[in-house]
């Protein structure tokens, strides 16, 4: 099997916050065309936080945030006093945060040159290498400039060109945050960003046909109830804060303070449960990371939550338990030379897509694969 894949080439495509439902909800005709003639799985399961840079990061490597550290958009090393936070490119960019082996540090590993239009950790240092071509993240990036840089690369002659290739859209989460899941906006963000891909898989026809393509998102999005503001709830000044919005982790060294102010929220209303770090739901994965909050505070329901920062008029969120909301499902569809047509499955953690894209890339497996993506493969 590993021969098999040993000349072909990987083009891994990023669509931030397409729900599991939105092919059919907003009009993507281009990706409806290409998970009906490839394969696909009825949803992408993310790790939770289902949030952006955590779930990206564990499609790259197969693990989970509280194995390869991305924990949050936002959240401290006590250890260090360090913050993390995802619009900082200098705390980014620092290689302590980002563990593991992602796939294109593997395939650089293994004498492959890779490429990134942008995927979180592509542009960090991770184990001292890089992608052999990458773009530092920049938010005005046209959908056109990203398209024809990836095929420029693909259109490299085989020697040359990356054996990997990812690209990330961002639109459908932007419009989803600002409109909420099911706005107009939003339907019109998905349909720029179909015919965005659909140039992208026209212009690989001038490309030899090895290209395997697989598409993910790394969560959907569920549309906001309601805003809950704890600060009037207890005296919050003496921790270091990180609100994510859909999950609020608080961090002091202060143990009777941590005390008083989980005994000032524990049971104060059925909107939202408030954690100590080891009492974190055991199937949510997220508790064995010393840069977890002392304490973590989950909503109840589709609510953004926080304290001391005003909290922002949003009408889409994710970030909540995928086990609960299966709002927060992504997308998997693929096609190319590696895969069977019209082959399906059903639902699959993000973390197991890993072992797919090493078999893919020819690479050694680290990683079993599991019986619901073999199925999807020659």
């Amino acid at each position: 099997m590993e021969k098999m894949f040993l000349a072909q080439f990987l083009l891994l495509i990023g669509v931030d916050g397409f729900r599991s439902d939105f092919l059919e909800r907003h009009k993507a005709p281009r990706l409806a065309e290409f998970a009906r003639a490839g394969v696909s799985a009825s949803a992408l399961i993310p790790c939770f936080p289902s949030t952006t840079f955590p779930n990206f990061y564990s499609i790259a490597t197969g693990l989970r945030p509280e194995e390869h550290g991305v924990l949050e958009m936002d959240f401290h090393d006590p250890a260090t006093g360090k913050r993390f936070y995802y619009r900082d490119a200098d705390s980014v960019a620092d290689p302590m945060w980002w563990k593991g082996t992602p796939i294109w540090i593997a395939a650089e590993n293994a004498g492959l040159r890779t490429a990134a239009y942008f995927w979180p950790g592509t542009d960090v240092a991770i184990g001292g290498r890089r992608p052999t071509w990458f773009f530092p993240y920049n938010p005005r990036t046209r959908r056109d400039q990203k398209v024809r840089q990836v095929l420029e690369w693909l259109r490299l002659p085989v020697g040359e060109r990356p054996r990997l290739v990812t690209v990330y859209f961002s639109d459908v989460d932007s419009a989803a945050h600002r409109f909420g899941p099911n706005a107009a906006e939003t339907a019109k963000a998905a349909a720029e960003v179909d015919a965005s891909i659909g140039e992208l898989l026209d212009g690989l026809k001038s490309v030899r046909p090895e290209v395997n393509v697989v598409i993910v998102s790394d969560h959907g999005q569920s549309r906001v109830e309601r805003s809950i503001d704890l600060t009037p709830l207890a005296d919050f000044s003496g921790f270091k804060v990180s609100n994510g919005l859909s999950i609020t982790q608080l961090y002091s060294n202060d143990a009777a303070l941590v005390d008083r102010t989980y005994q000032a929220l524990k049971n104060k209303s059925p909107d939202w449960t408030v954690y100590r770090r080891a009492e974190i739901p055991k199937h949510l994965r997220y508790s064995a990371n010393p840069r977890i909050g002392d304490l973590v505070i989950l909503p109840n329901g589709p609510y953004m939550i926080g304290v001391r920062d005003p909290i922002p008029d949003l009408r889409g969120m994710h970030g909540y338990d995928p086990s609960r909301f299966p709002e927060m499902h992504g997308i998997l569809f693929a096609a190319g030379p590696g895969f069977r047509p019209g082959a399906r499955t059903g639902a699959v953690e993000n973390t197991l897509l890993y072992a797919m894209f090493e078999r893919l890339l020819g690479l050694r497996a680290t990683k079993p694969l599991d019986p619901r993506l073999q199925r999807l493969l020659r």
